[in-house]
């Protein structure tokens, strides 16, 4: 799910429109019964010219900017959050001062499929609020794992203004003059 998300947040700051994701993925829709074929299809090419959406990837210096005006929500398992754990990547332990914890893993059902639009919206209103137009910065170690809860935040329940820091603590703890907390 992880892979899937950060594709379709890749193909969405691309300027692709029109982007889902299987939920559980081909191993569910099998599992589930659902047809499968082994035709090879050969796509037709079209013509494409991205058009970069800028307004949702940001960097260190937005994030800097923003500490005290945006939700900055740090996707990580809560022994990250805390500085209890990090990884060997990572410079310093702990979190971007002002972010909240949100472990992205919550919004999954034990299948690894996501939850409903409403449970989302349940574990996600105490942390981000239910301003749908509220600045929200989502972030982990790498970006890759902030994906997922972008994903969830923007294209399932509609926050329109859901941002991902992609350098996230790999980039931040690395620089001794921004603030951390633990």
């Amino acid at each position: 799910m992880v892979s899937a998300a950060r594709v379709a947040w890749t193909l969405i700051y691309a300027g692709v429109k029109d982007v889902a994701i299987l939920n559980g993925g081909v191993e569910k829709w099998e599992k589930d019964g659902k047809p499968l074929t082994k035709t090879i299809v050969k796509p037709k090419a079209k013509p494409f010219t991205p058009k970069f959406d800028k307004t949702i990837l940001v960097s260190k210096d937005y994030v800097m900017k923003n500490l005290d005006k945006a939700i900055i929500v740090d996707v990580r398992p809560a022994d990250f959050y805390s500085g209890e754990k990090k990884q060997t990547f990572v410079e310093r332990a702990g979190h971007i001062k002002n972010a909240k914890n949100l472990p992205w893993g919550t919004l999954l059902n034990e299948d690894k499929t996501y939850k409903s639009k409403d449970e989302i919206e349940k574990i996600m209103a105490p942390v981000i609020g239910t301003d749908k137009t509220k600045t929200i910065i989502f972030y982990c170690d790498t970006g890759m794992f902030a994906t997922p809860a972008w994903f969830m935040a923007y294209s399932l329940s509609g926050y329109t203004n859901v941002k991902v820091y992609d350098g996230s603590a790999q980039e931040w703890a690395a620089d001794p003059n921004v603030p951390m907390e633990k």
